[in-house]
């Protein structure tokens, strides 16, 4: 073979050489294999040195030529044979380079292939080289589509894998990263997933070991990081994402780049743009508000890339545009960023992606999808004719766009509704029928393409309400619509990617329709579970109490009905503990999320001292962080924070510090409940627990359900009593409500029109609970005078029951039903049961010391008649009145007082419970926010003289029972005095001396209570006795009521 070696014109003569030998060969024998071979390199040799493609071309026939020879002529030159095959594989790949003509590529991997199956280490033949060709000929096949890519891409790994682990050089090491990264690459489509499916284990394996042995090879870490992003866009892992964003954090902070080819600043940027596509992908498919906060991150340092392409810039920040406009969805107002004026998912989704090369296929779906939009605009009648000519443009349109790309899925989606909206203004059944079958393409089409898996929520969500509405209107397609339509709500609340406020509203959208189509119980009892698990994971969707009671607030009216939908149907099968157990778990959200993060870790500290101390820190961070007042959404590009949460401002910072403590809490209660006796752990209260809270007399709960409404009597020792409400108790109801309120707006509280609509309201609401209740009282034996409790929902919450009347009686005098018992209120039963944990102050003999709260002016000229009331009784009375009644002054006072006196202003914000408050001095207000922040194991008794103190806010959730006076209760106070509306200023100061004229008597009945759970009787006594009193109207004795113990 040394022949072939030296100057062109000594190959020259090799060659003549060669040819005559092989013309005196004729037969195959060794002679003839040798003329072959000599011949075969020597033009190899020839056309290296010269270029001449006809030497490469003779060079192969002749290499081909010595391998159909004989096989047992090559039995003796075994190291020749092997030698023969990789220079037939260089000669191939050589002439692939220059011609790129697959068959020679397909070729070469053949011979290269049987080359690596021979044991080389034998013949000291280098193996490392026969790996690096066969890499560069399968880079090749995949650029080619010579054969599977997959396969060849597969393939490429484990050789790198091999090339990794061997003596290879760096050089052909970084090379072959770079093919591999290169082929990848190659089989990505220009918006950043792969156009067919790629199987990358072995890939992500063998570049994970390049990392480790070659830590300073830049490529394959890039390489790893886009394999590692390609598989999550397919799979929606969110290790990958994590593993690869680290992976592109590293390089984008390591030493400058070496042996890229590109500047540092450009390598950066596309680093920052892989990793911020990534973020994109990562945020529409998991809808949770962490992942809108890692775009933001990832768009800002994208923005901040200095070599970031003018075709980038405009990408990065409609990103932080649409980020903007979720945050808005999610939690309101959001400062620093124009609204996008594009309300086009295609839109969105193009704007990012049409920076990877200006993508002509996206183009085209762009436009198609603003001729589409146009068009649904321009149908401004109901003309059939006109909607017709508008769908057959539309239907051409859609025709001609290209249907196989992923995001085709946007134009069919989009079309399904322009039919569906076309049906809805002709109500003509063609344009349904249409609609659900292009819903359909537009599903199969997600399923065909995973990187659309967001999409399919929304495109199920929409053909299942087609569904469900051909089956309304169209009886003939009844059974099957309904079937399928639950079929696909099931499917879409079951879908863990979506955000949970959006997937409950659809949970009980299907519960409703379960019921109302007569599916079997089981069914129906599954989506009602669903529902309820979704809606009590609604509030947790924001950080802070605001937002959360805006979360909830912001869902559909009637679905705030859902909890009470679910107890009426265990009512109607019967199960008056599961419907009591629902109604407990399914209201007051805020409040009970809240107690939560004060549950007694005392047992937990005995069982487990180190899960009980981790525990109590988490619900500590928790709670100040719930309880904190939300910083402004702007969106700066820094704060100024040093920590190490990926945040762009304040906002988002309190919004991941959030979701990490809740998914460190959310393990630790795993651990705990996983230990012995612990299985229960802040799991919903039994119906054993709840049964406690009528320890001291019935509670009589008011479920008010469209489907039917219930009254149930929860009794310490029996199972509860149920009273069957009649069928239009419903309507009754709620319009009582709208009754007292719209007059209460019209004339006013102080005016007679008032009065008389009060009247008769009370006079209906005795006929529709009270005497129904009291009947049922009496056959269970509760003896008149007894206390009893109200657990109201929905309207009844603000509706006076305690003062329903007036109740006939035979010797003429006026009797409500406050006279017969003693009533008290509560928001829930685990309210009430929290309320009577007595400290060790609850038992004491002693009077109760008493803080006085007061801010006389002239709009309050009775407060210092009230002030000297108070100040009068035989206790120890500290007085905050004034200038002294600052907010400082009065949250620390609250520590050292068991009893608090307010007297002042009270005053509700529409929209906004949390600011509910007492005016004090200077401007300042004790608002319900200041008041849920503090915790006072040693407060009794809050006597609220002031208006609006148990009064829901307009625009808050009647059932979250948002309001001063369960604020109150829930930082520690047992019993509270409240009032449902705007109080008269002088009723403060005869009621107060009444009350605590009652209080404070010595009685010997009264011995060894408490003096919080005499305030109950206490107060009855002193609304008698106002009412007693000449021209007092019936609303201003109604006004007051006792809450709690």
């Amino acid at each position: 073979m040394a022949e072939v070696l030296g100057p062109i014109h000594e190959i020259d003569s090799s060659i003549t050489r060669f040819q005559h030998l092989l013309a005196l060969s004729p037969q195959p024998d060794s002679r003839r294999l040798f003329s072959v071979l000599g011949l075969a390199m020597a033009q190899f040799k020839r056309h290296m040195l010269s270029d001449r493609r006809e030497d490469l071309d003779r060079s192969i026939f002749h290499f081909m030529q010595s391998m159909l020879l004989p096989h047992h002529l090559w039995l003796e030159h075994g190291l020749l044979f092997l030698q023969a095959q990789f220079f037939l594989a260089s000669a191939l790949f050589k002439r692939l380079e220059l011609s790129k003509q697959s068959q020679d590529a397909v070729l070469a991997a053949e011979f290269l292939r049987h080359l690596l199956a021979q044991p080389l280490q034998t013949f000291g033949f280098p193996r490392h080289q026969a790996i690096t060709m066969l890499l560069n000929v399968l880079a090749f096949q995949v650029e080619l589509e010579a054969s599977n890519a997959v396969q060849n891409i597969e393939e490429m790994a484990v050789l790198c894998h091999e090339l990794l682990t061997s003596d290879a050089s760096d050089g052909d090491t970084t090379r072959s990263i770079a093919l591999i990264s290169k082929a990848i690459s190659s089989k990505i489509s220009s918006w950043g997933v792969p156009s067919q499916p790629l199987n990358l284990t072995q890939t992500i394996k063998c570049l994970r070991l390049a990392r480790i042995h070659k830590p300073d090879l830049q490529v394959a870490h890039t390489a790893l990081a886009l394999c590692l992003g390609i598989r999550y866009v397919t799979t929606f892992v969110n290790d990958d994402y994590e593993e690869a964003a680290s992976i592109l954090d590293e390089c984008i902070t390591s030493s400058s780049p070496s042996s890229l080819g590109v500047s540092r600043d450009e390598f950066l940027a596309g680093l920052q743009f892989l990793v911020t596509g990534m973020a994109v992908h990562q945020s529409r498919t998991h809808q949770t508000p962490e992942y809108s906060e890692e775009v933001l991150y990832r768009a800002r340092a994208f923005l901040a890339s200095p070599s970031l392409e003018v075709l980038s810039r405009p990408s990065a920040v409609f990103s932080l545009e649409d980020i903007a406009k979720q945050r808005f969805r999610y939690f309101g107002y959001i400062e620093g960023l124009e609204a996008s004026s594009s309300n086009s998912h295609l839109s969105r989704s193009g704007s990012l992606l049409a920076s990877r090369g200006g993508d002509p296929e996206i183009a085209l779906m762009l436009k198609t999808m603003d001729l589409l939009s146009e068009l649904r605009s321009g149908i401004r009648h109901n003309d059939i004719t006109t909607i017709d000519e508008a769908l057959e443009k539309g239907r051409t349109l859609l025709a001609s766009s290209p249907s196989g790309h992923p995001l085709a899925s946007y134009l069919v989606e989009f079309f399904g509704s322009f039919l569906f909206e076309a049906f809805k203004r002709t109500n003509k059944i063609e344009y349904l029928n249409e609609s659900i079958s292009t819903y359909r393409q537009a599903s199969h089409h997600v399923i065909e393409h995973q990187s659309m898996q967001f999409r399919r929520f929304p495109i199920l969500r929409q053909l299942s309400l087609s569904l469900v509405t051909r089956s309304a209107s169209f009886p003939s397609h009844h059974a099957q619509d309904v079937d399928e339509g639950l079929r696909l709500l099931s499917q879409c609340v079951n879908d863990g990617l979506v955000a949970p406020p959006e997937r409950f509203q659809l949970s009980y959208w299907w519960a409703s329709l379960a019921r109302g189509f007569r599916r079997p119980s089981k069914s129906v009892l599954t989506a009602y579970e669903g529902a309820m698990v979704l809606m009590q994971d609604t509030p947790l969707f924001a950080p802070t109490l605001q937002l959360q009671h805006a979360t909830l607030a912001k869902l559909p009216h009637d679905s705030h009905r859902m909890p009470l939908d679910y107890a009426s149907y265990w009512v109607d099968l019967h199960q008056l503990e599961k419907a009591i157990e629902t109604l407990e778990r399914g209201r007051a959200l805020l409040w009970s999320q809240m107690r939560h993060f004060r549950t007694s870790a005392d047992q937990l500290l005995a069982a487990d001292p180190d899960l009980g101390h981790k525990f109590t820190a988490v619900n500590r961070d928790l709670e100040e962080l719930t309880k904190s007042i939300p910083p402004s959404h702007k969106l700066s590009i820094d704060d100024g924070a040093t920590d190490d949460l990926r945040a762009v401002d304040p906002f988002g910072r309190l919004l991941l510090k959030q979701r990490n403590l809740l998914k460190g809490r959310d393990n630790l209660i795993s651990q705990i409940q996983a230990l012995p006796g612990f299985d229960s752990f802040l799991t919903s209260p039994s119906f054993d627990t709840l049964r406690s809270a009528a320890s001291s007399g019935p509670v009589i709960i008011i479920n008010h359900s469209s489907w039917r409404s219930h009254i149930l009597i929860l009794l310490h020792n029996t199972s509860p009593s149920l009273i069957p409400a009649p069928h239009d108790f419903y309507d009754r109801a709620s319009a009582l409500r709208d009754k007292l309120l719209e007059s209460r707006l019209k004339y006013g509280l102080s005016s007679s029109d008032y009065d008389e609509t009060l009247a008769s309201v009370l006079a209906e609401l005795y006929e529709l609970v009270g005497e129904p209740v009291i009947d049922r009282l009496r056959e269970l034996q509760v003896p008149e005078q007894s206390r009893i409790w109200w657990c109201p929902t929905s309207v009844f919450c603000s509706l006076p029951l305690h003062a329903m009347g007036p109740i006939p009686s035979d010797d003429g005098e006026k009797r409500y039903f406050l006279d017969l018992y003693i009533c008290s209120y509560t928001p829930t039963l685990s309210a009430l049961i929290q309320s009577r944990n007595r400290g060790s102050s609850s038992r004491s003999s002693n009077r109760p010391s008493i803080l006085l709260v007061a801010q006389p002016d002239p709009s309050l000229p009775t407060v210092g008649g009230e002030i000297q009331v108070v100040q009068a009784l035989d206790t120890e009375v500290t007085g905050l009145i004034s200038e002294a009644a600052t907010l400082t002054a009065v949250i620390d006072c609250f520590h050292h007082h068991q009893f608090v006196h307010f007297a002042c202003h009270g005053r509700l914000e529409t929209g906004n419970p949390f600011n509910a408050g007492f005016e004090l001095h200077g401007g300042e207000r004790l608002t319900l926010l200041d008041i849920v922040r503090s915790d006072l194991p040693t407060a009794e008794f809050a006597f609220l003289s002031a208006c609006h103190t148990a009064e829901v806010t307009e625009g808050s959730i009647a059932d979250e029972g948002l309001h001063l006076t369960a604020a109150v209760q829930y930082c520690g106070f047992k019993s509270v005095v409240g009032t449902m509306w705007a109080m008269v200023d002088e009723d403060g100061r005869d009621l107060a001396e009444y009350f605590y004229k009652t209080l404070f008597s010595a009685s010997r009945r009264a011995e060894g209570i408490p003096y919080h759970e005499r305030s109950a009787k206490a107060l009855r006594f002193a609304v008698r006795k106002l009412r007693r009193k000449r021209r007092i109207t019936l609303e201003r004795w109604v006004n007051f009521v006792h809450y709690g113990a």
